[in-house]
């Protein structure tokens, strides 16, 4: 007889999880969800800021590449097999290229960003990088607003150009809020999706020593920059 087959269906539950993460990174959420309140903004004269993140580092070129193909499979369940197999597919890349990235803290880097670039405004009478949720800083301080960028995402995807090929630029996803501490107001809140629009094929970032640090750094200082440009010119 001849040698037997086997097909492993993933479970329905691996399988709803990956198209919705598939689905999730090709969702653009750009937009303000609260515009800055000037008035109250103009209450806030020592202002704290606090970044984190939620996520490791990643990379997205696979997944970005989505098809309809798994429909032919059988629908969700085929939608769920083709999420699982390029994501499978990005991982090993993924993991080339996390040594290289190493110790390199996105949170502490886009503290201090925003930091250096709300005090060069001059629009509040201090800037005051804080640790996220330190209460112990914002009573010690006696800060009157807190500025909380959380980044959701980052790493390299796949170029957006029709034209790129299968080069990737960085992109940072992040969601940021100004509330007032007195009353816990929120006076601006906003989704960003950030590409840094720097085409390069994954290899630079692998043979061209600390370029992946270099370029991560450039692209988060100028997401600081496009926050507090928001923030204080809407």
């Amino acid at each position: 007889m001849g040698e037997q087959i086997t097909l492993q269906i993933p479970k329905m539950g691996s399988v709803c999880l990956c198209l919705a993460l598939a689905l999730a990174a090709c969702t653009a959420t750009t937009g303000t969800k609260v515009p800055t309140g000037e008035y109250q903004l103009s209450k806030i004269t020592k202002i704290g800021i606090s970044a984190k993140k939620e996520e490791e580092f990643s990379l997205r070129i696979s997944r970005e590449q989505m098809t309809n193909t798994g429909a032919f499979w059988g629908g969700l369940i085929g939608l769920g097999i083709e999420a699982g197999i390029r994501s499978s597919s990005d991982t090993k890349l993924e993991d080339a290229l996390k040594p290289l990235v190493g110790d390199f803290d996105p949170a502490q880097v886009l503290t201090e960003k925003l930091s250096s670039r709300m005090q060069a405004t001059a629009a509040f009478k201090q800037v005051l990088p804080i640790k996220s949720q330190d209460e112990r800083s914002l009573r010690e301080n006696a800060l009157d607003g807190l500025l909380e960028v959380t980044l959701m995402q980052w790493g390299l995807r796949l170029c957006s150009a029709s034209t790129s090929g299968e080069q990737v630029e960085v992109a940072l996803t992040v969601h940021g809020k100004v509330n007032l501490l007195g009353n816990g107001n929120t006076v601006w809140e906003r989704d960003e999706v950030y590409r840094d629009g720097m085409y390069h094929p994954v290899s630079k970032f692998q043979v061209q020593d600390g370029y992946i640090k270099q370029a991560l750094s450039a692209a988060i200082d100028n997401l600081a920059g496009k926050i507090v440009n928001d923030i204080l010119f809407p």
